[in-house]
């Protein structure tokens, strides 16, 4: 069995330590311990932009105030990395350095440079590097890519992905309306479906990118990227008080439109056929994340899911889009 810990015990924090929860029963990973600075942050589940956390009661995780004593005194095979996003690489680089299986979540850095410093730390260490690009291991969005990869529905005509928030002024001394330490909008929230559009179609030829800058910097965000002739676009914003958090897709092929709406998958076939919502997974991505994650330390096997070279390329690809922002939307290509 896998022994992990937290670091760090904010808000995502919550959604892991509920995916945890749900693994225990299978017995292979297990969240031995927590660590944060903020020792309140253990006394409450904190809410967000997902909504609480389901908690098992019954989960006897110890809580540190102490890194280092924490690491002593639990030994564990893996860190999972829940901190501010500013933080990520050096801890990430840290904790590889002193052997243990790494889990970072998204952003796996602020920019290109510390991606790369993470890359190398991660190419010389014993341990495994994965970033919690959680988007991946939904169903609603495996059954997409399933349906791009098989061809079933024909040719993708145009698609068009949307992620939806209130400010999320939950964090530690409100650090995500703190541009330099969260990268805004662009790189916290819309991430998730750049980097969806990446894992669907592979790189882009090129970019345009319009953004509002109200609350931090690339707070309303909306992505055109150039696929031949097939129009993606992308469209994120969390500058929307008192809104309740809404994502989806909508993905028009050739012999039908999927789309996943309030909370389901629907298939709107164009032969005329009745309308269907198809059998997916009852899992959410961070669990599966999770187990995934479990599954390649204990096998060894490569990650072909969600790399850490493909987080840092996501990374990249946001850079680029900054770019076109700055520029007024102009069209960037992207190699």
């Amino acid at each position: 069995m896998i022994k992990s810990v937290l670091i760090g015990f904010g808000g995502i924090a919550q959604a892991h330590r509920s995916g945890y929860s749900k693994l225990a029963k299978d017995g292979k990973i297990k969240l031995v311990a927590a660590y944060d600075i903020c020792p309140e942050r253990f006394e409450g589940n904190i809410e967000i932009n997902l909504g609480k956390a389901e908690i098992n009661e019954n989960e006897n995780i110890k809580f540190y105030t102490d890194l280092e004593e924490m690491l002593a005194a639990e030994k564990p095979d893996m860190v999972d990395i829940c901190i501010p996003s500013y933080l990520h690489a050096d801890m990430a680089i840290d904790m590889l350095g002193r052997g243990y299986n790494v889990m970072s979540e998204k952003p796996m850095s602020l920019d290109s440079e510390n991606c790369a410093r993470m890359l190398d730390a991660a190419k010389k260490a014993k341990g495994k590097l994965m970033i919690g690009q959680c988007l991946r291991f939904y169903p609603q969005y495996q059954f997409l890519k399933e349906c791009i990869g098989s061809g079933k529905y024909g040719k993708v005509l145009s698609a068009f992905f949307q992620r939806l928030s209130a400010p999320p002024i939950w964090g530690w001394e409100n650090w995500f309306m703190d541009y330099s330490k969260s990268g805004g909008c662009i790189t916290d929230l819309h991430i998730h479906d750049i980097d969806m559009v990446r894992y669907l179609f592979g790189e882009p030829d090129a970019v345009s990118c319009r953004a509002g800058h109200s609350l931090t910097k690339y707070d309303t965000v909306q992505t055109s990227l150039f696929y031949g002739d097939t129009p993606v676009t992308a469209v994120g914003d969390w500058t929307l008080t008192q809104y309740n958090f809404t994502a989806g897709y909508r993905v028009d092929f050739e012999g039908a439109t999927v789309a996943f709406e309030n909370g389901a998958v629907k298939v709107y076939p164009k032969d005329g056929s009745e309308v269907f919502s198809p059998e997916l997974d009852d899992v959410d991505g961070i669990t599966a994340e999770l187990e995934y994650f479990a599954g390649i330390i204990e096998s060894g096997a490569e990650n072909t899911e969600n790399p850490p070279e493909s987080a840092a390329k996501t990374i990249k690809l946001i850079e680029t889009m900054k770019k076109s922002a700055d520029e007024g939307g102009k069209i960037i290509d992207f190699n």
